[in-house]
């Protein structure tokens, strides 16, 4: 099986030698009628009838198609460049003549013809052909493509294959090759194979309970294959009127192989483009800046969000990320998973966001109503066996967020803000409400299983520094806080306490033995729950290693936890760390042969099938 190609921006895809021969088409997959690559002294080129591929003419050469789809190429490049919509015709011919230089196989080649050539072809063709179809209106995903053939028009018609994601849900197809950089990532995960690499993209109509959970607009991978009837295209008679094109668009992460011609191939796959679309969509560092200096702006955009329609009885991963970042920081373990064999036959995508400027126990209780909006709207009835066994992944600030999901506070977090009882308090019922939310809670009964990576259990050295106090300072405080804690104080003298009535901003409670921080080290995790800590050692050996530059190592630690696994890493490349990645990987396949209740039958491994070295 094609593995994911992996490589550093910047540098180009290292392909795997069985890789490289199979996209070349010098290594065929058997499968179905195969034909044979020959390479012969110079000579004729012809086809014989016994190698002929049904639907393909007998005396169709390979060589012969190829030059065919290069002239077509040539000239709808002009085209497009005229701005003619007659080039979605001419990349289609390209198209049709490379499917042709693919599956008609066999006699003798001419010397200097190199069909290494045709999947490549093949490939850019097809891209190139649904680009100008979706800028000239000849295309509509959801159904069909429109085409101008030799002998008429041609209905392609588009079947979905294998998605998660119905029909209607692809509203628009984009090149992938047209994805910007997603700053976020630092590792690409991409498959080399045959078919035109797609984005879809799909507008939430929020139509549905379940849409509450999908971003404004959605971006997903797609792979297009093109099976089209040849008659058409080399004059044969009546091929036109019985023309039976067909696009199928692939979902590449559940599908690795397609077959072509009676041959099978790896289907081309990429991964970083729907990433990239969907963090260039939103602006995500933009959203993270404004959410840490100017929370109450955003305080609304908090959003729980899934990858993909939610899928009753797989496992929630949920992803929480830290101060002044956004979940697209998860992007290379997220890839990463999602690339792994069997993943998504278990396991679907959560990410959390939310204004990181705001003191995190006002977060954890958004975060804390998001997530039990959400099991009453997925499982009412508590029997989800998926939903029933989530993950909660947290990186820096996300893992305190998670943390007060599992804990019971008891009154342990409010004596640090009040000298009285709260139901002592002259407040009106609401905002009597409001401070229980923030103060009281207990632990949510589906989170099973947590990795903290990079957690500050007792506070980040960064807040402690100059430039920590400095940037605190900066931190617009949420109006509605400063007005509540101003009509407490007025009208239940003394009753506040004064660091509570600072109104502390994130840095000021992530300062080293902050009184909030010393309680919630105290506080009774669930027993139900099995929590991990991933620590970094900024690339010191453990014998010399502190911390990873932000979070010490004696402030990452948690008693009780399961696993304690140092990595060499700094805490801002922590998330992209290939080691993270891996024990990340040994963690869920270890919570997927422990969780009952949840099918076995995936390809996604035991613990021990998940260990080993990182690729690189």
């Amino acid at each position: 099986m094609m593995e994911f190609v992996k490589s550093r921006r910047g540098k180009p895809l290292a392909r795997s030698l069985f890789g490289s021969l199979v996209l070349a088409g010098l290594l065929v997959i058997p499968g179905g009628n195969r034909g044979r690559v020959l390479a012969q002294p110079p000579g004729l080129i012809l086809t014989s009838p016994a190698a002929s591929l049904e639907g393909v003419p007998a005396r169709l050469d390979a060589a012969q198609a190829l030059v065919r789809s290069k002239s077509a190429h040539r000239e709808a490049k002009r085209l497009e460049d005229e701005g003619s919509p007659t080039c979605v015709d001419r990349y289609y011919e390209a198209t049709v003549f490379a499917y042709a230089a693919l599956t008609t196989q066999g006699g003798t080649l001419e010397a200097g013809w190199d069909q290494t050539q045709a999947p490549c072809h093949y490939n850019q063709n097809l891209a190139d052909c649904l680009r100008t179809a979706g800028t000239f209106g000849r295309l509509d995903p959801r159904s069909h493509l429109q085409i101008n053939g030799p002998a008429g028009p041609i209905v392609v018609q588009i079947t979905h294959r294998g998605f998660v994601w119905s029909p209607q849900d692809f509203e628009e197809l984009h090149d992938a090759r047209s994805a910007p950089k997603n700053p976020a990532q630092h590792r690409s995960y991409q498959r080399a194979g045959l078919g035109a690499a797609e984005v879809s993209a799909r507008s939430n109509p929020k139509l549905t309970p379940s849409d509450r959970f999908l971003a404004p607009r959605s971006y997903f991978p797609a792979t297009a294959i093109l099976h089209p009837e040849l008659g058409p295209w080399i004059g044969l008679e009546g091929g036109a009127a019985q023309s039976v094109d067909l696009l199928e668009l692939y979902d590449p992460l559940r599908a690795t192989c397609v077959e072509l011609g009676g041959s099978r191939y790896p289907l081309a796959c990429n991964l970083d483009a729907p990433v990239a679309m969907a963090e260039a969509s939103i602006g995500s560092r933009r959203i993270a800046f404004i959410g840490f200096l100017y929370p109450s702006t955003v305080l609304d955009n908090a959003f729980l969000g899934f990858m993909e329609p939610y899928q009753p009885g797989k496992i929630p991963v949920v992803f929480v990320h830290g101060l002044r970042d956004n979940p697209y920081t998860f992007t290379d373990i997220i890839n990463g998973l999602r690339s792994r064999p069997g993943f998504l036959d278990q396991y679907q995508i959560v990410g959390y966001q939310y204004p990181t400027g705001i003191n995190f126990i006002r977060s954890a209780a958004l975060f804390r109503r998001s997530l039990r909006d959400m099991a009453a709207t997925f499982d009412p009835q508590s029997r989800d066996p998926g939903l029933q066994n989530s993950v909660f992944i947290g990186h820096s600030m996300g893992g305190l967020l998670i943390k007060l999901q599992i804990t019971w506070s008891g009154d342990a977090i409010w004596r640090l803000a009040s000298t009285q009882p709260l139901e002592s308090l002259i407040a009106s019922e609401s905002t009597k409400t409001f401070l229980r939310d923030l103060f009281f809670f207990e632990p949510l009964p589906f989170v099973r299983r947590v990795v903290f990576m990079g957690t500050p259990h007792d506070g980040a050295a960064l807040a402690n520094r100059a430039v920590g106090r400095v940037t605190s300072r900066l931190v617009q405080r949420s109006p509605d806080s400063c007005e509540l804690v101003a009509q407490l104080q007025r009208d239940n003298p003394g009753a506040v306490l004064p660091y509570i009535a600072k109104l502390p901003t994130s840095i000021d409670l992530l300062t080293k033995s902050n009184p909030i921080l010393e309680a919630m080290r105290q506080l009774p995790i669930n027993p139900a729950t099995t929590y991990h800590t991933i620590a970094g050692t900024s690339m010191l050996p453990p014998q010399f290693a502190r911390g990873d530059g932000v979070v010490p190592l004696s402030s990452a630690h948690s008693d009780g936890a399961a696993s304690e696994h140092w990595i060499p890493t700094t805490h801002t490349r922590m998330n992209a760390s290939p080691y993270t990645l891996m024990e990340v990987d040994r963690i869920l396949r270890m919570h997927l042969a422990e969780t009952a209740g949840v099918p076995q039958a995936g390809r996604y491994g035991t613990a021990a099938e998940g260990s080993g070295n990182p690729t690189p």
